[in-house]
């Protein structure tokens, strides 16, 4: 075909293409531009006002660019227990007894229980004291469940306090387990609920004994916004008699139901309404950056996220708030599902051996490492850490930032945005204030390990190791 031809179709194509726009134009009822009516004055605004706020949020996601996920590497299962959520869901203890005989659910037939005899877990005596307690005990007598308590104590859970939990539910011979109470308490009731029927000690499992059977059927109630034990597969111990506090896990450990009451929550004085809180904080960041995230858990962690930063304050000073203890108790939780999954990271890995070796509350530990373990990740993790940064930099928490500055800005600023929201809940931003010693940094170093190392962002070294304890420091 000759150029001149070419250009002629072209020519041609084009006018076609206009005649056929018009058309549409007429057939819509759209007149072209000088014909139309305007719009009255109110009606303009508003397009006006509704095209600035959409480049708004346009110039937003431009900012705001999301991680680049390698789908080759996704693979990932999510298995999850019965949940109910609100409001004196305390009560529907029976209710989730007489749900969960149903054979489907459960290795326990319904015909083989003439009535059913639960062991009921719990910490200190404020469980008593607000009154949870006497409700729990007083529904399951109404509905013909026997009870027995079994009382852990103060303090972290240890292996003896599971074996003597073992002990009282065998003799007893309870169909049951219901742990209520703080992280503890959750750990201490789901290794009891295993160990009742795939027998040995404690102290077997943390040597590598398997849990091959299901164990009790374990009901969760926590009552304090924080560890995310409830919906978690491990429970934390210590040895106090072998020197050391590490996990026992397994799929059966997992509880069979979850009742999520905030109104347990109220009374938690504001120590550990603030250690609990930053530990929950803590867990939703780590998980959000773990090696082994995906985007599932992701969604819950940004989420937990979302929930917990703007709360935290507000529940230390006002602990009678029940929307914020609600929203806590909800991010607590969000951000057990997403770790539970996925893992977390060096801020774990080193606040075990810590915490052990100086008999300090585990989210204390948590909260003074999270800057410097951050500020040690930041490049490993830099997309991740500016979504996150992004939350913190619309809190009306802080004075001292901007509140429009870039991400690169916010990302680079995030541990010190942390370390601000950590020091109005009284948390600790050195590991000398919590009576950490230099001397010891070596056996430290020597402890930190296990699958919390494996999940972080950046593969530690011993030297690394030390810089980072001496930024912490």
């Amino acid at each position: 075909m000759e150029e001149s031809d070419k250009k002629l179709d072209q020519e041609i194509d084009k006018d076609l293409n206009k005649g056929t726009d018009q058309d549409m134009n007429h057939e819509k009822g759209n007149e072209p531009e000088e014909s139309q009516s305007k719009l009255p004055e109110d009606k303009q605004g508003e397009q006006e006002k509704q095209k600035e706020i959409e480049n708004e949020d346009n110039k937003e996601l431009e900012k705001f660019p999301l991680p680049q996920t390698r789908w080759e590497d996704v693979i990932f299962s999510f298995p999850q227990p019965r949940i109910k959520f609100g409001k004196g869901v305390v009560k529907n203890v029976p209710k989730a007894i007489f749900r969960l005989l149903d054979p489907m659910l459960i290795h326990i037939k319904k015909a083989d229980i003439e009535r059913p005899k639960i062991l009921i877990t719990i910490g200190n005596e404020s469980v008593k004291r607000m009154g949870a307690l006497d409700k729990i005990l007083k529904s399951c007598e109404q509905n013909s469940i026997e009870t027995v308590i079994f009382s852990c104590g103060k303090g972290e859970a240890t292996v003896t306090m599971v074996d003597e939990a073992v002990e009282m539910a065998l003799e007893e011979k309870v169909h049951f387990i219901v742990g209520i109470g703080g992280g503890s308490v959750m750990d201490v009731a789901k290794a009891a609920a295993g160990i009742v029927i795939n027998g040995g000690l404690a102290e077997d499992y943390h040597e590598g004994k398997p849990f091959e059977k299901p164990g009790l059927p374990f009901i969760a109630i926590p009552t304090t916004a924080g560890t995310g034990s409830e919906i978690t597969n491990n429970a934390v111990l210590i040895d106090k008699a072998r020197g050391y506090k590490k996990s026992i896990r397994g799929s059966h450990l997992m509880a069979k139901f979850i009742l999520l009451d905030p109104e347990l929550t109220l009374d938690c004085p504001p120590e550990i309404t603030a250690s609990s809180g930053a530990d929950a904080l803590v867990q939703a960041v780590e998980s959000y950056v773990s090696k082994k995230s995906h985007p599932l858990a992701d969604i819950y962690a940004l989420e937990a996220i979302f929930l917990i930063a703007p709360n935290l304050r507000r529940v230390f000073e006002h602990g009678d708030d029940y929307a914020a203890r609600s929203e806590m108790l909800l991010g607590s939780f969000f951000a057990g599902i997403a770790f539970s999954n996925v893992g977390l990271g060096l801020v774990h890995g080193l606040a075990h051996p810590i915490g052990y070796k100086y008999n300090i509350p585990h989210g204390k530990v948590c909260g003074a490492l999270l800057p410097s373990v951050i500020e040690y990740n930041l490049e490993y993790r830099a997309d991740k850490y500016a979504r996150i940064s992004r939350i913190f930099s619309k809190l009306d928490l802080f004075t001292k930032y901007e509140q429009e500055a870039t991400d690169e800005k916010n990302t680079q600023r995030l541990a010190s945005m942390i370390k601000e929201l950590l020091s109005q809940i009284q948390i600790p931003l050195k590991l000398r204030d919590l009576g950490v010693l230099k001397e010891d940094f070596d056996w430290i170093i020597e402890n930190t390990k296990g699958g919390s190392v494996n999940s972080n962002p950046r593969t530690p070294d011993p030297e690394s190791l030390r810089e980072l304890l001496e930024n912490a420091w």
